[in-house]
């Protein structure tokens, strides 16, 4: 079979629901509202999704718009692509009756803008300007969906948020479905993998879909590199050398990260963390440490991080030589 490349690889997402792997809460309740949408001859209800990046949202958004037949995919905008009122109208105008308006990371939309989408997702209306001194007028828009993508619900406003019938919030992938992914993908885009392999990734995959799927192409990389016809352990082992990546999935930046807790008595303040590393604080909260707390290493009280236990016994076992 002829190999693909990355961008056909995220093309290898799949069409139909029975065929999405993982997240089987959120599917199941995808199921019942497709099968009450169809039944009764409606729209889908407005639908959030929450969660880190990477876990599926737009793939699964793609998914439901396909179900109800648009099989263009839904009529998508990132929100930080909506800087006018005039561009949000623009998107609200363009869905037909029962189709998926999707806008991905939402909570970037400015309030003003939200709160012109809920009123929009109530009263199926917008409002246009007219000439100087004239008063706005309403406009009818079609009985569409909207699917809301976000990684930061917090920033919605409550009365938007309450629009949404259906709130699904994503959860970290567990290894085994993170094999299950990779075995599939693997499969759709011709190629051959040792089996270990996939139990590698996925044990590195810091439970999400996307770094799973980039680290793979990462080792499919490293095989063709060497004009080799399978992936083999010694190409993933390779890979994470080059890429600094350790046993449970850290990066070279997480690493450090930790080397200087340690180097501090155990604990830091976010700032000289964040001064060590010569990065943006809100870069080290939002991206960095968050797999790091998840996974028990560090916990943090308001602006210090502490060094837990755990994360000292990794630090001492597979990089401590290294300080």
């Amino acid at each position: 079979m002829e190999e693909k490349t990355y961008r056909e690889i995220n093309d290898c997402r799949p069409q139909v629901i029975e065929h999405f792997i993982g997240q089987s809460q959120v599917v199941k309740r995808c199921k019942v509202a497709l099968e009450a949408s169809w039944n009764q001859g409606t729209k889908l209800p407005h639908i959030l999704m929450e969660s880190g990046p990477g876990l599926g949202k737009t793939e699964l958004s793609c998914i439901l718009a396909n179900e109800v037949g648009m099989n263009g995919g839904p009529h998508e905008q990132l929100a930080q692509n909506i800087k006018t009122p005039a561009d949000l109208h623009a998107l609200l105008l363009t869905p037909k009756d029962k189709e998926v308006c999707l806008i991905d990371e939402i909570h970037e939309l400015h309030p003003i803008a939200q709160t012109t989408l809920y009123r929009a997702m109530e009263n199926q209306q917008i409002f246009l300007e007219t000439r100087r001194g004239k008063k706005s007028r309403p406009v009818k828009i079609a009985n569409f969906s909207v699917i809301g993508c976000t990684t930061d619900p917090q920033k919605l406003l409550q009365p938007l948020r309450d629009r949404f019938k259906l709130i699904l919030e994503l959860e970290f992938y567990t290894e085994q479905e993170l094999e299950t992914l990779l075995t599939t993908r693997s499969k759709q885009m011709g190629i051959h993998v040792e089996e270990s392999v996939f139990s590698m990734i996925a044990q590195r995959g810091k439970g999400t879909p996307r770094i799973a799927l980039r680290l793979l192409e990462s080792t499919r990389m490293m095989a063709s590199s060497e004009n080799a016809e399978v992936i083999t352990t010694e190409h993933f082992h390779q890979t994470c050398e080059l890429e600094g990546i350790d046993h449970i999935g850290l990066t070279g930046n997480e690493i450090k990260y930790l080397k200087i807790l340690h180097e501090n008595d155990y604990k830091a303040r976010l700032n000289i963390i964040a001064s060590r590393l010569g990065l943006n604080p809100r870069h080290i909260s939002k991206i960095i440490e968050q797999f790091l707390i998840r996974q028990g290493l560090v916990t943090k009280n308001n602006s210090v991080r502490v060094l837990t236990q755990y994360g000292l016994s990794h630090l001492r076992e597979h990089h401590i030589n290294e300080v």
